[in-house]
């Protein structure tokens, strides 16, 4: 017995080492587990040696520079678990790359799941903020593969979600230069179920019925000024101008399009 103690005493030990940390940033102090004790959500990083002093000014991440960690920390600062890593081509700041930690009950099954906000980097729009999402299932948090773009969700009632996405020109996002001119965006509607993210436009046919009509009127008076159009003597402006009108009218016929593949 004394044997089988010294064993599991001396794994505990190795194991511990393994989870000396330096804390970076915490971003939320909770009690995840349902157990009463108060937890942080942190980004850090691995030392060689354990420490609870605050991150030293001349710490070097250069080993690390390219991956971000996040994970459940005790109050003294020991790992209690990872529960998500970002690797990047580039180089990282791991003091400003994390934009936001929330907690939210994604699926509704009264446990609180996280959303993790961070600067797209690597993305098309390097200065786009993607959400992540990790759905806590048996205290140990899963990521899903799907991310959206922060600035174009919302959470809607029942923790549903509805997302925009700007409509597409020949493979490209369609992106207006001029501030003053509104963009045009198709709408999708999710859920989460259990650890996947659904898509249920079907429960709002009425959404999509409104959004047919309103895209409907829009159009009809696009091509009515199409209609009363009168050229100028610029060809540059007149092409610009008619090219305008092709890709609003392309968009709205698209909405159109998709609306009634929801609601038939």
């Amino acid at each position: 017995m004394r044997t089988l103690f010294l064993i599991l005493t001396l794994s505990f030990a190795c194991f511990s080492e393994t989870k000396n940390i330096t804390v970076i940033n915490v971003f939320s102090e909770v009690s995840i587990y349902n157990d009463g004790v108060t937890y942080n959500i942190a980004s850090f990083d691995y030392v060689d040696t354990p420490s609870t002093d605050p991150l030293p000014d001349d710490i070097d991440f250069s080993k690390d520079s390219n991956t971000i960690k996040v994970g459940i920390v005790s109050t003294n600062n020991i790992l209690v678990d990872l529960i998500w890593e970002y690797q990047s081509m580039s180089t990282l700041d791991p003091t400003n790359f994390i934009q936001s930690i929330e907690l939210f009950d994604l699926n509704q099954d009264q446990f609180k799941d996280i959303i993790i906000s961070y600067n797209d980097l690597d993305g098309d729009f390097p200065d786009q903020v993607i959400s992540s999402f990790l759905i806590n299932h048996s205290n140990k948090f899963e990521e899903i593969s799907e991310t959206f773009v922060k600035n174009r969700y919302t959470f809607i009632e029942n923790s549903h979600i509805r997302y925009e996405t700007p409509l597409s020109m020949f493979g490209r996002p369609y992106i207006e230069e001029d501030s003053q001119k509104e963009s045009i965006y198709w709408v999708d509607h999710y859920e989460f179920k259990g650890l996947k993210l659904v898509n249920i436009n079907q429960k709002y046919r009425s959404f999509f019925e409104n959004y047919r009509n309103t895209s409907t009127k829009k159009m009809s008076e696009l091509l009515d000024q199409v209609k009363q159009y009168k050229m100028t003597e610029e060809i540059t402006i007149n092409q610009l101008q008619l090219e305008e009108y092709f890709n609003q009218i392309t968009e709205l016929k698209t909405i159109i399009h998709r609306s009634n593949k929801v609601l038939y």
